[in-house]
């Protein structure tokens, strides 16, 4: 009897364990809008990897998984990520604004930052219960990808540290 009540009492401390580390939606776009607005207030990050038209900085567990002409696809574990970029463009360009903000109606998040230096947007909005589709720009560098909730604020630093550092050559 004493053995099956410990089985139980360890079964149900993982239980609230597990749902006490989740963090809620709202939590999840906090954490992530907290993470573009911080990211962006730092210095950018020296890039660490060259591409045919364009250098940037990759965190650890980034690859390059392709590089075409205007665009560059990574992945980090399972999740892709695509660049589109317009190397003409300054970090102050507008240029993916006007088509991402019909994407912006709908979102679950939505900042627009201007500064003297740059323009730069986040864009987060649902896909389907279980994913998110995210797109953060600076000037013409726009990366999007598909996260959950529990990875949003992961993949948002990561992708401000990306689209910040993103130099033409």
């Amino acid at each position: 009897m004493i053995t099956k009540c410990w089985k139980v009492s360890l079964v149900l401390t993982f239980l609230l364990l597990v749902v006490g580390c989740q963090v809620t939606e709202e939590e999840a776009l906090e954490l992530g809008h907290q993470a573009f607005i911080h990211n962006l207030a730092e210095d950018s990050l020296e890039p660490n990897t060259e591409l045919s038209m364009f250098q940037v900085y990759l965190p650890r567990g980034f690859e390059v998984i392709e590089d075409i002409e205007y665009n560059a696809l990574f992945q980090s574990g399972e999740q892709l990520f695509v660049l589109f970029h317009q190397p003409a463009e300054p970090a102050t360009s507008s240029i993916h604004l006007q088509r991402d903000l019909e994407a912006a109606g709908g979102a679950l998040l939505y900042e627009l930052l201007e500064a003297e230096d740059q323009l730069a947007y986040l864009i987060v909005t649902e896909e389907d219960e279980e994913q998110l589709f995210v797109i953060v720009t600076v000037g013409g560098a726009k990366l999007s990808t598909l996260t959950t909730y529990n990875d949003l604020r992961d993949s948002i630093e990561a992708m401000t540290e990306i689209v910040q550092s993103y130099q033409a050559k």
